[in-house]
């Protein structure tokens, strides 16, 4: 009996042995195989910067409903003169952490209220409403509706996510916002591949051209629209058509792709930028 249970302890240490050396190889077996099923993770970075983290003060940021509160986006609050720019670089490398895979820097203009229609807040009436249809309403720093100001944000959070909630803290309403950002690419790029998700219901515009519009069932998961979408050399416009109906959980996801799937990241600012 005691040979038995010796045995079964040194074919665990064994196992367990070989799990703490390969456990990078097994995870990302598993990883491809709950991929291929449409249940795994879609974005491979290094997490190493999430361990063993220092230990440090909670920064705080005004933001635009006024109160003070746990650092998710930074407001800005000088006047929106141009809209924001993200020169996206080609990077394969996978020492990375997962915010800098997303565009981070916005514009943004709201909220447009949507209380009217709270009570049938479905696909397509959302979508019907003046600023969800599918005009890409040529955007601009200084045209703005009365009572509406354009403002620059940056998310924080070590996702890539943008919380609009945190940017409307004092809406309560069902509301749909605008997002706008520009990016550059050096060259031409016919197949880039835009990758995002919308938390509720989303139009998306690149160049002025509509490439996404919510569909029912929609994957709820990062990553869950996927687009191929040409990319210009130079400056190319994004603007996102943004609805939900609860304000209290409501953000987006966007980043980039070449046709290979090698990201395409915001190039960090140059030293004394």
């Amino acid at each position: 009996m005691r040979k038995k249970y010796l045995f079964f302890f040194l074919v665990f240490l064994l196992l367990a042995g070989v799990f703490t050396l390969f456990r990078t190889t097994i995870a990302d077996f598993f990883n491809v195989c709950l991929i291929a099923v449409k249940e795994g993770r879609s974005i491979r970075v290094d997490n190493s910067d999430l361990i063993r983290r220092p230990k440090n003060t909670q920064v705080k940021v005004k933001g635009a409903g006024g109160m003070a509160g746990a650092a998710q986006v930074k407001v800005m609050k000088e006047n929106v003169t141009a809209f924001p720019v993200s020169s996206l670089v080609s990077d394969a490398s996978k020492k990375k952490t997962r915010k800098e895979l997303f565009i981070t820097k916005w514009a943004v203009l709201g909220p447009f209220d949507l209380s009217l229609i709270s009570k049938d807040f479905e696909l397509k009436t959302v979508l019907d409403q003046e600023c969800m249809n599918e005009s890409f309403t040529e955007v601009s720093p200084t045209l703005v509706p009365k009572d509406f100001a354009w403002q620059t944000v940056e998310g924080l959070i070590s996702d890539g996510r943008i919380n609009v909630s945190e940017i409307y803290r004092k809406n309560k309403n069902a509301a749909a916002m605008w997002a706008v950002a520009d990016v550059e690419v050096s060259e031409d790029i016919p197949d880039a591949v835009l990758l995002a998700h919308t938390q509720q219901i989303s139009r998306i515009f690149v160049n002025g051209k509509p490439v996404f519009v919510s569909f029912p069932k929609m994957p709820a998961r990062v990553d869950g629209i996927q687009v191929t979408v040409p990319l210009k050399k130079g400056a190319n416009r994004i603007l996102v058509k943004l609805a939900s109906q609860n304000a209290r959980n409501w953000y987006f996801y966007l980043r980039f792709t070449d046709a290979k799937k090698v990201p395409l990241i915001p190039a960090p600012p140059q030293p004394g930028k």
